[in-house]
């Protein structure tokens, strides 16, 4: 006899057998979850109420698993099902973000990230202790956010950026968004010490350092424009004037009548001219003509050329400028694609040099 349709499904009762069936606005992040924490609101729901796994928290976070302890010893259960509160200052949105990462539920997690949206879930991971389980979760979010920067499509606020990384103990990203903050900051700008916020110990020592590094690289610049301006100062050294074909100090050959006859070289001086013109028109040289922002001065460098010049009337006791400041151009700019501009994580959390190998590679003072 073939079964009724009534058998096929089981009795109504036994659906709401379970102490979980009669909890409303029930949202499963672990589906067979048995803790259950209410938040104040999510999607529109109050007091909703996300099913979660009680192994994941307890191994992801020491506080998730003191909450759970202390709930299950006041007897606050329903069945099998442990019950907790978020505290009241929390994201509802940024817990549940978290929450979805740290259960692995990858299809729940957004492709795109707001600044905004990303900083909130740092300080979330940071108040639960829980940036080592969340591992490289947040990685696809500062890739987009710092190549969109970086192409300028869209706005972002770098310093949330710095503290999102510096929270998330993201060493890579928190490398490239100081570089960003250093390079990018207006040099007479001073905004950032009013962006953090009020009590926060630690993230008004990392915006000092920040400034710190700004003035550091700074001063670096400017002793790699003294690089450049160097072979074409020389030329206009007392020491380096000379007679065409006579070196320098040595007056050339009198004539039959004993007068002094010979001309000054000048080929020197007329390359260092037309260099230290070039830097001039660049905006290179001196630091008083410095573009607003230290990312815009190495662009700047990046792009030079060194002009052309024909130096071929010089004698064999000329300087040798154009030789000289194109191997400066060079060294210069090879300098510039190896500096670490902003911070390396490792380091800022030794409080200076880490000693051995940083997360980061860079290079560091000998000795160190």
């Amino acid at each position: 006899m073939p079964p009724s349709p009534d058998s096929e499904r089981p009795p109504k009762r036994q659906k709401s057998s379970s102490p979980m069936a009669n909890i409303p606005n029930v949202i499963d992040v672990a589906p067979m979850g048995t803790v259950l924490m209410t938040v104040s609101e999510l999607a529109g729901v109050k007091s909703a109420k996300l099913r979660l796994s009680q192994d994941m928290l307890t191994i992801a976070s020491p506080i998730f698993a003191d909450m759970i302890t202390k709930a299950m010893q006041a007897g606050s259960t329903s069945g099998d099902a442990v019950l907790i509160d978020a505290a009241g200052d929390d994201e509802p949105e940024a817990l549940y973000l978290l929450f979805n990462i740290l259960h692995n539920r990858n299809e729940k997690l957004p492709s795109r990230l707001t600044a905004e949206a990303l900083c909130k879930l740092a300080r979330m991971v940071e108040k639960y202790k829980c940036a080592t389980s969340i591992g490289r979760g947040t990685t696809m979010w500062f890739d987009r956010l710092y190549n969109s920067a970086k192409a300028g499509t869209v706005a972002v606020d770098v310093w949330k950026m710095v503290e999102a990384t510096f929270l998330l103990d993201e060493p890579m990203f928190f490398a490239r968004f100081t570089e960003m903050w250093v390079l990018s900051e207006p040099l007479a700008s001073n905004t950032l010490l009013s962006a953090v916020r009020d009590g926060d110990v630690t993230m008004k020592r990392l915006a000092v350092e920040l400034f710190n590094r700004r003035h550091a690289q700074s001063a670096a610049i400017k002793g790699d424009v003294d690089l450049l301006v160097d072979p074409c100062s020389v030329a206009f050294a007392q020491s380096a004037k000379h007679y065409i074909d006579y070196a320098p100090g040595m007056p050339p050959d009198a004539d039959d009548d004993g007068k002094t006859v010979g001309s000054m070289c000048h080929v020197d001086e007329g390359a260092a001219i037309i260099f230290l013109g070039a830097l001039r028109d660049d905006l290179i040289w001196p630091p008083l003509v410095w573009p607003t922002t230290l990312g815009a001065l190495i662009s700047q460098l990046q792009a030079f050329r060194t002009p052309a010049y024909d130096d071929c009337d010089k004698c064999d006791f000329c300087e040798d400028v154009k030789t000289r400041f194109g191997l400066a151009v060079d060294v210069v700019k090879k300098m510039h694609k190896d500096r670490l501009w902003g911070l390396c994580l490792d380091c800022f959390k030794a409080g200076g040099v880490k000693e051995g190998e940083c997360r980061y590679e860079h290079s560091k003072p000998k000795g160190k």
